[in-house]
């Protein structure tokens, strides 16, 4: 089979209305807005000259039908790094971590046209940061990540939150090592969990990096079954991972190719494309993107698949948005 047309066409949105912007926030739709909060960065100086690193609690909005942000209530607490679920309901926002730690909480926010409110759900079992989540069959899927920040454990359990009854059960588990900033999808009956970080043991005895190839589908029939390895590592991509025509795009993320730099005279991230035909089985390259970021959320929005802010290089941060057909 010959998969036509992969590369994809961009479109510059408004910039999200911070000086900086933000990587690892939350983002999804409600009542046809989207809706974008959270994340971290270094708004009093960079990260190479010792800047604090900040958690955000602000809430942007961009309604239906109009192009510009308004900002509404802050959350709770600051937050970022965790995952994000659109629902019927609203937008869920699950776990991830602040400068405190890693955290249980979810919430769910709600455009009613002139505000956003939040509603807090149950938490979810454990803390988790660096994790991911899906949505199928009206449930909410969510894998891997780490119980505590600084990259020294990885999870393989999967979390099932079921919207009906406001509870949290386990799934099996991910039948391989675990992961962190990895993307996930839902198609169909299945949800993709794909590439990522593991960890194995360093020299110093501390836990060190592992960037993963591994993709795998599961299904509540078919359980978890492994499919043909990414081309090169991905890790960090906008997730949830658009599906777009039949195929999984992967947009850009970290592919471990750019090492020995510093922050400071890091090159960036790179902006190639993958994507996965689900019919075929077979990794495809899609092309450049309109940009490079890592760690950064994607939500499906006026026919776009939305990517909000994210890292150009470590520490840095950009407030661009940027939306990619979907037809």
């Amino acid at each position: 089979m010959t998969c036509k047309n992969l590369s994809l066409k961009w479109k510059q949105l408004a910039d999200l209305p911070d000086a900086e912007g933000f990587a690892g926030s939350y983002a999804g739709v409600s009542n046809g807005a989207l809706i974008v909060t959270g994340g971290a960065n270094f708004p009093e100086k960079p990260l190479w000259e010792g800047g604090p690193k900040r958690w955000t609690d602000r809430v942007f909005v961009m309604p239906a039908g109009s192009d510009s942000w308004v900002e509404s209530t802050p959350l709770p607490k600051p937050l970022g790094y965790g995952a994000t679920a659109t629902l019927p309901e609203g937008v869920m926002l699950i776990g991830g971590s602040n400068a405190d730690g890693a955290v249980a909480d979810c919430y769910l926010l709600t455009w009613n046209g002139s505000t956003v409110t939040c509603k807090e759900l149950p938490a979810l079992p454990t803390t988790l940061t660096g994790h991911a989540a899906a949505v199928m069959g009206g449930k909410v899927y969510v894998q891997g990540g780490s119980v505590a920040p600084g990259e020294q454990d990885a999870e393989s359990r999967l979390w099932i939150y079921d919207p009906a009854t406001a509870t949290w059960s386990e799934g099996p588990a991910l039948p391989a090592r675990g992961r962190f900033l990895q993307q996930m999808t839902t198609e169909g009956d299945s949800i993709y969990v794909l590439g990522g970080i593991g960890l194995k043991d360093g020299e110093d005895g501390r836990k060190v990096r592992d960037m993963l190839t591994e993709a795998w589908s599961y299904s509540v029939d078919g359980g978890w079954v492994p499919l043909p390895p990414l081309p090169h590592f991905c890790a960090a991509g906008p997730t949830p991972a658009p599906v777009i025509n039949g195929h999984i795009y992967l947009l850009g993320g970290d592919d471990a190719t750019v090492k020995g730099f510093t922050p400071q005279n890091h090159p960036g991230f790179h902006n190639f494309t993958l994507c996965y035909c689900i019919k075929c089985g077979e990794w495809k390259d899609a092309g450049e993107m309109a940009v490079a970021r890592a760690v950064l959320p994607c939500a499906e929005w006026n026919g776009m698949a939305v990517i909000i802010n994210g890292e150009q290089r470590p520490g840095k941060r950009s407030n661009q948005v940027w939306g990619a057909e979907m037809n």
